[in-house]
């Protein structure tokens, strides 16, 4: 049964229910994590007036406040992603996040049950175990599996239960040496990625990807610099049709986009999650098709035809992300190495965290200064891309069709 039929056949209360969880999918989340806490302290206890209020207050309270440190953490990841262009600090940050969160429960643990602290080495397994699982949390996010913030919650949240019923339960502490030991494997690989982009080969191809949203002289003038610096044969340059997240909301109708002349813009409905970040990378984009040809047009008029070539893969990207993508183009360059061009605003970490989950990539991190960018042009700032691009957009803000030298037909209704 297809997704048509299927929410055909739902009878009203069935579609109220998935309406109700879409739009508090993070506090439920959230509130797993206090049940943990709960019914931890409730077992320790015989008053049924604390019981029943304990039953309440740590659910609802951890669903408010959660998603809120969650969002923090996140918030100070970007911060370091955006002034350093490297993954490996943000992720010990991550760590330390951890901390207080770990070290609170045991707390609460160990008075609730009345014995004696467990230890120091304890609560860092389990710190790096918390870690660990956040980290398959935000892959997931990456690989457009859930998002960002709710992966992250419903970590946390996991986590909670373990610090909770891992004492004399050996299969639980298994499971956290597990998710400490990937912890660690995935610090070693954001090291090794970043030290791969100081240290890395001049020769191969090149990769970069982005929503392009409009291509601007600041990317021109990365993919020049690119080529000449580590002496590529060849770029492909792919942009981002409608992303996974976008994809999953409208269907759930926490989103709707309105759509004319050549722009979709996305607005949060009703049932939109107020956890949840549904535009990490701005809620207004040019139509994929229109961008396809301002992207060819810009590469044209800075001279790169032929040693960049844009890509038009969308099935592709629709079915498998940038991930997809990029390991068609490995499969036709076996052999040869691969360079991802990145930015270090959300959107360009995003793609570095594919490139790091999809094999030996050499990152060619760019610090984003935000002097030349598309939010600027979207804005209407002039004189920040190419000379077709700038003739485009004036044509547009008076209202007139454009016809881009490869022929397209862009109607301005």
């Amino acid at each position: 049964m297809d997704k048509a039929a299927l929410k055909g056949a739902l009878l009203p209360h069935d579609r109220r229910a998935m309406r109700f969880i879409s739009k508090y999918r993070t506090k439920i989340y959230a509130g797993l994590g206090g049940l943990a806490l709960s019914l931890l302290v409730v077992g320790a206890l015989n008053l049924p007036f604390m019981v029943a209020l304990l039953l309440v207050f740590a659910p609802v309270g951890l669903a408010f406040v959660l998603p809120r440190y969650v969002t923090l953490i996140c918030a100070v990841e970007d911060d370091f992603n955006q002034r350093t262009a490297l993954v490996t600090p943000a992720r010990l940050v991550r760590f330390l996040f951890h901390v207080p969160i770990v070290f609170s429960v045991l707390a609460i643990a160990h008075a609730a049950r009345g014995d004696a602290w467990a230890g120091w080495s304890v609560a860092f397994a389990l710190t790096a175990g918390a870690a660990g699982l956040h980290a398959v949390a935000a892959t997931f996010a990456y690989r457009g599996y859930g998002d960002r913030i709710s992966n992250s919650i419903l970590a946390i949240s996991a986590i909670i239960w373990l610090v909770v019923t891992a004492e004399g339960h050996w299969s639980l502490w298994v499971l956290t040496v597990f998710l400490g030991v990937l912890f660690g494997l995935d610090t070693a690989r954001g090291l090794l990625s970043d030290l791969r982009s100081r240290l890395f080969p001049r020769r191969g191809i090149g990769v970069f990807f982005g929503s392009f949203n409009p291509v601007h002289k600041m990317h021109l003038a990365l993919l020049s610099n690119l080529l000449a610096d580590r002496q590529l044969n060849k770029i492909y340059v792919h942009a981002t049709t409608i992303p996974k997240l976008h994809r999953v909301a409208l269907a759930r109708g926490e989103i709707a986009v309105c759509e004319r002349a050549g722009v979709r813009e996305y607005r949060a409905s009703h049932f939109a999650d107020t956890g949840k970040n549904y535009f990490p990378t701005g809620n207004w984009f040019y139509d994929y098709e229109l961008r396809l040809e301002l992207l060819k047009a810009a590469i044209s008029d800075a001279g790169l035809n032929g040693r960049v070539e844009v890509l038009n893969l969308p099935d592709l990207y629709e079915k498998s992300g940038f991930a997809g993508v990029l390991g068609r183009i490995k499969s036709l360059h076996k052999g040869q190495p691969v360079h991802g061009l990145h930015g270090s605003d959300p959107g360009g970490m995003w793609v570095r965290n594919i490139f790091d989950s999809s094999g030996w990539i050499y990152p060619c991190p760019i610090v984003r200064t935000g002097v030349v960018s598309a939010t600027a042009i979207r804005a209407g700032a002039i004189g920040l891309t190419s000379v077709t691009v700038e003739k485009f957009l004036a044509a547009k803000r008076r209202g007139e069709d454009f016809v881009f030298p490869s022929g397209y037909v862009f109607r301005n209704r």
